[in-house]
């Protein structure tokens, strides 16, 4: 039988769609503190949200009537037709924030228009109103609201631990601080400054801020006008680009926004000039008339489409390459006009079937990392022997190391010829799984410590369980400031600056994706080895060729990498022939 859903379950169902976590909360009350023209915007946190999540503001404030009425659902003074959806300039506009958080949580609001001798104080309980007053308050918004999802306690119980909570609303800070430097803009989590923000005339000076002096120094301009889109913002140069995410920022008009179709775009001028796996660092603007981007597509507002997607593609692409080549990291590239990018010609995207062009994600492919094709044909580990000449003890005297990056010994069809920084991640791998699997870690410490400077995201993460550290091989320790000291790595990693620098990076990604992870070991295991792989550049010596073949053969899987890479391959006599 059908029927309407009462107004206290349709608001949690809602809620549900726009207040996933704590960070949900920040971002709604700090875009609408941004909406309201504040100067000022303060940010404090208790227990990663779920005690307290307070927002002031000296915005424009709000009359009595609409302190009560914008916790009413699609309560707005963004939108009075149709047509405005196609000019939205500002972060919020359906009105579903307020209304989706007063369903989840108990709110006070204490607000003040410039104009009005007194304030008003209203509670919010359940979506119900509780209590509404007159009160004294300064010009602006107050907003409190505690104990989260104390209505919801399956939502509640999901919430991640305190330092996961908090990295996210760091996050969600960082993607409205940078698009509003003129806003001072303060962030207190249990008492403790995590920013303090000054206002600052450009972006430039706000990254500087939140990111460090060094990492301003590191970042190379971009900016290219066209009239379908204006590009600026910084990139990073390559030899700074990292393993894990977190510095890469796309603006919209103002606003943030996710996609990895447009992140492919800044990626591929990279391709050649950074190790797989790394990402460069990039703040990125884009300004386009708004009625070529939709913002309307997402409850979260954090995915946007434009109308013009795949030129905005190739724009972007061209841009950074153009910015790549004009600092040297590209000496190839032979520019028509000096100074200017080589900007596609634009043109209708439009496919034969009068659907716009745009990102076709790639297939996934399922495989087996442990998959063996020698055992396909009846062969174990300990069967490897029968495909050389000689066994293997034998056999691993007789080899030639290639160019540094191959070792090729003689095998019973031919020549098996071992990828190096495969062998290693393969062997690495199933240490760092057996590690993993039994927290029995071997531990490399070194004469030097090394201090390490984190963003305050990455610090979170990195520090959130020192003792699972600890069980992995990593001794590291809290230096303040959001820095850690490492006095000791698992056994494989090189123990210089770059390569504990690398190490952390490292963590902290595969910390991150474990979050996501179904096999969340295995997936560990598999960044580590892969990371430790990458900080071993130096060729092997003979005696060192022996050794990791020796080892690779001990492996249990010693064909492939975790994510399924041959290791090594076998290039039979007939295929000599046909060359000779």
């Amino acid at each position: 039988m059908l029927k309407v859903l009462p107004e206290n379950i349709s608001n949690l169902i809602a809620a549900g769609e726009v207040v996933t976590r704590p960070a949900s909360v920040v971002k709604e009350l700090v875009e609408n503190a941004v909406d309201a023209g504040s100067n000022s915007i303060s940010v404090v946190i208790t227990d990663a949200g779920r005690t307290l999540i307070q927002v002031i503001d000296d915005g424009c404030g709000m009359t009595a009537g609409e302190a009560v009425l914008c916790f009413e659902r699609h309560a707005t003074s963004k939108i009075s037709e149709a047509a405005d959806l196609e000019s939205i300039t500002t972060f919020g506009f359906r009105g579903e924030a307020l209304a989706s958080i007063a369903a989840v949580a108990e709110v006070t609001l204490k607000t003040r228009r410039a104009e009005d001798e007194t304030g008003t104080l209203v509670r919010f309980a359940a979506s119900k109103l509780v209590e509404q007053s007159p009160v004294a308050a300064p010009q602006g918004s107050n907003f409190e609201i505690r104990n989260l999802f104390y209505n919801v306690p399956a939502r509640r119980k999901f919430l991640k631990s305190d330092n996961a909570e908090l990295k996210h609303i760091v996050n969600e800070f960082l993607r409205v601080a940078l698009t509003r430097p003129s806003v001072a803009m303060r962030l207190i989590s249990n008492g403790r400054d995590i920013y303090n923000l000054r206002p600052t005339p450009n972006q430039a000076q706000r990254i500087r801020d939140l990111f460090g002096g060094e990492m301003i120094r590191e970042l190379v301009p971009l900016e290219t006008s066209t009239s379908v889109v204006e590009v600026k913002g910084w990139i990073g140069a390559p030899e700074d680009a990292r393993k894990t995410a977190g510095n890469q920022y796309l603006f919209v008009n103002g606003r943030y926004f996710r996609s990895p179709y447009f992140n492919k775009a800044v990626c591929m001028p990279y391709e050649k000039l950074i190790p797989d796996g790394y990402l460069p660092t990039y703040f990125i603007w884009l300004e386009t008339a708004p009625d070529k981007v939709d913002v309307n597509i997402h409850p979260a507002k954090t995915e946007v489409k434009f109308e013009d997607e795949q030129i905005v593609f190739d724009i972007l692409k061209a841009s950074v390459r153009e910015a790549l080549g004009r600092n040297a990291f590209t000496p190839s590239i032979d520019f028509d006009m000096e100074g200017a990018p080589e900007i596609p010609t634009i043109q209708s995207a439009v496919s034969a079937a009068g659907r716009s062009g745009g990102y076709v994600a790639p297939p996934k492919v399922d495989f087996n990392p442990l998959f063996d094709p020698f055992e396909q044909e009846g062969r174990h580990v300990e069967g490897y022997g029968a495909l050389f000449r000689e066994e293997p003890d034998q056999m691993r005297h007789n080899q030639i190391v290639l160019h540094g990056k191959y070792i090729v010994v003689p095998a019973e069809e031919g020549l098996c010829v071992i990828n190096i920084a495969r062998a290693r991640e393969r062997i690495f791998y199933e240490r760092y799984l057996e590690c993993v699997a039994e927290e029995q870690p071997v531990i490399q410490h070194s004469l030097f410590p090394v201090t390490v400077k984190l963003s305050a995201a990455d610090y979170l993460t990195l520090m959130e369980d020192p003792d699972r550290l600890a069980s992995l091989g990593f001794d590291v320790r809290d230096f303040g400031d959001n820095s850690v000291v490492v006095y000791g790595l698992p056994d494989g990693f090189p123990g210089d600056d770059e390569s504990v620098r690398g190490a952390i990076d490292g963590i902290v990604a595969a910390l991150r994706e474990g979050d996501i992870e179904d096999d969340y070991k295995s997936a560990l295991a598999a960044k580590m080895a892969h990371t430790a792989s990458l900080m071993h550049k130096e060729s092997v010596s003979d005696q060192e060729a022996r050794l990791l073949t020796s080892q690779l053969w001990a492996c249990r899987y010693p064909s492939a990498t975790a994510d399924g890479r041959k290791v090594f391959a076998i290039i039979t006599t007939d295929d000599l022939d046909k060359k000779l």
